[in-house]
């Protein structure tokens, strides 16, 4: 990926007892899936700061597909929002540095 992307940046809440399998597995079957199904997506980092507050931040080729991630990632009945926004990034191809 390089050049022009945007990305939709939510931040959760995420109660600091919850078990990390459960959390984890909830990404991979369900919440990873619908999001690569979004028109647009380029890739996902998901972030946690061993605490109380996780980031996801879901790259897209155009402003329009990043808001319409953000109705799946705030969804109701998901974890609480901290923060949710678009971001313009400038984005570089990580995996020709071997990353």
């Amino acid at each position: 990926m390089s050049g022009q992307a945007y990305a939709a940046v939510v931040q959760i809440a995420i109660d600091p007892g919850s078990d990390p399998a459960h959390r984890r597995g909830v990404l991979d079957e369900f919440v990873i899936p619908e999001l690569r199904t979004l028109p647009g997506y380029l890739q996902s980092v998901w972030l946690f700061d061993g605490a109380s507050t996780g980031t996801c931040i879901v790259v897209f080729d155009e402003a329009e597909h990043a808001r319409a991630a953000l109705d799946v990632l705030t969804r109701e009945g998901g974890p609480p929002s901290v923060a949710a926004g678009i971001h313009q990034v400038e984005a570089e191809d990580l995996a020709a540095d071997g990353a």
